[in-house]
C-alpha cells in the first residue's frame, strides 16, 4: 500500500515537472552517485540516494527518463522529505496506533515478507541451455508453421443458374480478364467486392473440405481450380502464393523455451515449497 502511494507521488512530480525536466541538463546526471550518500535528515531519519534511486525504479522507464536529472531528483526529494514530514504528524496524533493503521501495516509486512520469502525461494532456479534444447527437439510441433496458401476464390449460387455463370466465368478468364476484378463483379462472398476474393493465408483445417481439398491440390500460383461445391455454392479458385512448411530455428526460440521452462519451475518449486510449509506450521480452517 505504502509503495502504490509513493508511486502516486512520482507521477504527480512527473506531471508537475515533465516541462523542467525536459529542460533539464542531461549532462547534470551522474552515473557515479553514492547510494549511501545522506541528501537529507528529518528529525533523526536519513534520506539517502537509494531512497530516490528505489522510488524512480519502481516508476518505469519513462520517468527515468524525464527525472533522472539533478532538478528531477531534488523534486523527487522534496516528496520523500514532505512524506516523512506527514508520518511524523501522525505519528504525533497518534495514528499509528489506530487500530485501522495497524491492520494495514500488518497486512503489509506479511505480505512483503511472503514475496521476500518467495523471492528468496527462487533465486536459484534456472534453466540451462541443455534443457532449453531438449524441450526443443522433443517438441517440434511448437516451433513449426504449417505449410499454408493464399488464394482467391469466386463465389457462385448453387441455382438455376450456375452452370450459365460458371461457363461465363471461365471465358471470361481465357479471354484474360484478372480473376480478382470478376470476383469483384461476380462473387457472392460479401467481402469479394473490397477484396477481390482474397482469402488471405490459410493452412489446413480451416476451409470446408471440398474447398480444401481443390485449394490445396492446386501446385503453382496463378493455377485455377475447376468450379467445386460445397455447402455455400460453387467455388472458382485461383492460387496466389505458397508458404512452404518452415521450423523457426532454435536461436530465434530459445529465449522463449527458457521462459517458459523458467515459469514451469518456479510454479513447480511454489507448490512443492507450499505443501512443507503446510506440514511445517498448524493450520485451522473454520468455514466449509
Amino acid at each position: 500500500m505504502f509503495k502504490n502511494f509513493l508511486k502516486a507521488v512520482l507521477l504527480t512530480v512527473f506531471a508537475l515537472s515533465a516541462a523542467a525536466a525536459f529542460a533539464a541538463d542531461p549532462g547534470d546526471v551522474s552515473s557515479e552517485r553514492d547510494p549511501e550518500r545522506v541528501l537529507a535528515i528529518v528529525e533523526d531519519h536519513e534520506i539517502k540516494e537509494r531512497d530516490v534511486d528505489r522510488l524512480l525504479a519502481d516508476a518505469g522507464p519513462q520517468a527515468v527518463m524525464m527525472l533522472d536529472n539533478e532538478e528531477g531528483r531534488r523534486l523527487i526529494l522534496d516528496e520523500l522529505i514532505a512524506i516523512r514530514l506527514f508520518a511524523l504528524y501522525g505519528q504525533k496524533q497518534g495514528l499509528d496506533e489506530d487500530p485501522d493503521f495497524m491492520r494495514s501495516l500488518d497486512s503489509f509486512i506479511t505480505q512483503s515478507l511472503a514475496l521476500a520469502a518467495i523471492e528468496s525461494i527462487m533465486k536459484d532456479i534456472s534453466v540451462s541451455d541443455d534443457e532449453s534444447r531438449m524441450f526443443y527437439d522433443e517438441n517440434p510441433d511448437e516451433f513449426t508453421t504449417p505449410e499454408q496458401i493464399n488464394v482467391r476464390h469466386i463465389l457462385l449460387a448453387d441455382d438455376e443458374t450456375s452452370d450459365d455463370m460458371i461457363a461465363f466465368i471461365q471465358q471470361e478468364l481465357e479471354n484474360g480478364v484478372p480473376f480478382d476484378v470478376l470476383a469483384a463483379e461476380h462473387s457472392i462472398d460479401p467481402s469479394a467486392p473490397m477484396s477481390g476474393g482474397d482469402l488471405g493465408f490459410f493452412g489446413r483445417g480451416r476451409m470446408v473440405p471440398e474447398f480444401e481439398e481443390a485449394a490445396f491440390a492446386l501446385s503453382e500460383p496463378g493455377d485455377i481450380s475447376e468450379p467445386v461445391k460445397s455447402n455455400f455454392g460453387w467455388h472458382i479458385i485461383k492460387l496466389e502464393e505458397v508458404r512452404p512448411l518452415s521450423v523457426l530455428p532454435f536461436d530465434e526460440v530459445k529465449p522463449q523455451i527458457e521462459q517458459n521452462l523458467t515459469n514451469e519451475k518456479m510454479a513447480e518449486k511454489y507448490l512443492e515449497e507450499l505443501e512443507a510449509l503446510k506440514d511445517e506450521f498448524s493450520i485451522e480452517i473454520l468455514t466449509e
